[in-house]
């Protein structure tokens, strides 16, 4: 693992640059993440401008402008959302929740705020919400891959159960155990090469992040190459919002998370809010359809 781009350059190339100690690889990985979804999401919709879906007023800023405002939005209230989310569902005090700022963060908390914080945006701009949120769709999903792969390399401990089993899968791919890892669990490596970070599990768990990574991005290729088939406005987001909570729930199974006892059911509250992602993008595209061959009637 690389908990910073020194160990990355170190362990790869043998070059050895102490400043890079500064850089974590999760927050470039993050940073790489909001990057690439501004990147995709600007693309969509200078497209969906020129298809007429997006409306472009001279005395107002410009679609293209919305994406980066819409990007800045999500940044901040996606980082409060996922710090809030990772307190409710593991309660610190808050003196120890605020002393790691980076420390403890929600994907799902912070994709929910960003996407409310977002919607309010565009309402107030009065700009219309469907084609923003198909255009958005892929680039959330390529960002959440880029992401998850912040989370593997780096070691932040969002790693899967202790896997027994033996496979024709190399270890990194089936039982790993995370060595070098950014949150320094388990035990210590021998002759390990760093003054920090020195840490591995004593026993292989499954890649979970590594698997969401991969996952997300074939759904991400899936979503883009749907924007040239699909028609209906809003369709899109909802088969991303359907794909999400699908791929999340699955992953829970085998993933390492707190857990809440409602009525002797053990359940995270990842599995809660995915269940509801399945729930309302099936909904959502049900609605849609109708909404569709009502209008061919």
């Amino acid at each position: 693992m690389y908990p910073t781009l020194y160990h990355f350059f170190y362990d790869v190339f043998g070059i050895d640059i102490p400043f890079l100690t500064r850089l974590k690889t999760f927050g470039f990985l993050v940073a790489l993440a909001f990057i690439t979804a501004n990147y995709f999401f600007q693309k969509e919709v200078k497209r969906r401008v020129s298809l007429g879906e997006i409306p472009v007023y001279k005395d107002k800023i410009s679609p293209e402008e919305h994406v980066s405002i819409i990007t800045l939005i999500a940044i901040i209230f996606g980082f409060l959302g996922a710090k809030i989310f990772a307190w409710l569902e593991d309660p610190v005090p808050i003196s120890e929740f605020l002393s790691d700022p980076f420390g403890g963060l929600t994907i799902y908390g912070g994709l929910i705020t960003a996407f409310v914080a977002s919607v309010i945006y565009l309402k107030k701009q009065k700009m219309p919400l469907l084609p923003f949120m198909d255009a958005v769709a892929p680039a959330l999903m390529i960002a959440y891959a880029i992401g998850r792969l912040g989370c593997h390399f780096s070691g932040d401990g969002d790693w899967g159960i202790v896997n027994h089993s033996t496979s024709f899968l190399p270890d990194w791919l089936w039982s790993y155990t995370y060595p070098n890892n950014v949150i320094h669990e388990g035990v210590l490596i021998p002759n390990c090469p760093y003054s920090d970070f020195c840490r591995e599990l004593p026993q292989g768990v499954y890649p979970t992040p590594l698997y969401e990574a991969i996952v997300s991005f074939i759904l991400f290729l899936i979503l883009w190459k749907m924007k040239d088939r699909i028609k209906t406005s809003g369709i899109i987001f909802f088969t991303y919002v359907l794909f999400n909570g699908i791929e999340r729930f699955f992953i829970e199974k085998i993933r390492v998370n707190a857990t809440y006892d409602i009525y002797g059911f053990h359940i995270t509250q990842a599995e809660i809010i995915s269940f509801f992602f399945v729930f309302i993008g099936v909904i959502g595209i049900l609605w849609l359809k109708k909404q569709q061959n009502t209008i061919k009637t």
